[in-house]
């Protein structure tokens, strides 16, 4: 197959006059086929480019709807160091409004659950591995915490199953996700360990009570710590 191109052509008579038509170029097919995958290569590389804009962008919207989650408001919970003294609370008295307090290996550690996110982590069946999935849907998290924004506070990894199955079971694996992600984290992440505590919780808090085989029961909460006493 053959194509034609055409140019104008303008030229400059000795007498002063210009003359001046359209010159036809006979492509041939191999010149032609080069000249359309040129365009069909700049085309794609567009694409591609456009593309990685446009997750970028979703990215870093992602990184700041996380930040505005964790973030405490201005003068509500003063930066401390990740550990208290070791001076526990009276027994028998209630956190502040508001708060959640809850007893962990080796601490009491009181939450603000005004400040917590709940994220869908993919693990294989049976298993705490992370999933390439999983990993992905973790990035924007790890690049909110190491931002300057949520660097001064420590935040709570829990791990949440649904109530299929043995609670023993369950509890053994909601534990070893958290573990998994929180290490995930600190590894990837510019985080310091201290201001990570994973614990587990199994079945105990359901997010559908009312259904308690539900996939969205199955979950790694986030939530900001407002202070950690070691017991």
């Amino acid at each position: 197959m053959l194509a034609l191109r055409f140019r104008r052509d303008r030229r400059c008579l000795p007498d002063g006059h210009e003359i001046g038509g359209l010159i036809m170029t006979v492509l041939s097919p191999m010149r032609l086929l080069r000249s359309r995958g040129m365009a069909l290569a700049l085309g794609a590389a567009l694409a591609t480019n456009a593309l990685a804009i446009s997750v970028a962008a979703q990215s870093e919207t992602e990184i700041n709807e996380i930040i505005r989650s964790l973030a405490p408001i201005a003068g509500q919970t003063v930066p401390a160091p990740p550990v208290a003294p070791t001076v526990a609370p009276p027994v028998g008295q209630p956190p502040a409004p508001g708060l959640i307090e809850i007893v962990i290996p080796g601490y009491i550690v009181i939450l603000d659950p005004g400040h917590a996110i709940d994220m869908e982590v993919f693990f294989p069946f049976d298993s705490a591995a992370l999933t390439p999935e999983a990993r992905h849907s973790l990035h924007a998290l790890g690049r909110a915490l190491e931002s300057s924004q949520l660097r001064p506070y420590s935040y709570l990894v829990a791990g949440h199953t649904d109530a299929v199955g043995n609670a023993a079971y369950n509890q053994r694996l909601s534990e070893q996700r958290a573990a998994s992600v929180r290490n995930y984290l600190i590894e990837t992440f510019a985080i310091d360990p201290d201001r990570l505590v994973s614990v587990g919780f199994g079945q105990e808090r359901l997010k559908r009570p009312d259904a308690p085989r539900a996939a969205v029961n199955r979950r790694v909460e986030i939530a900001l710590i407002v202070r950690r006493i070691t017991r």
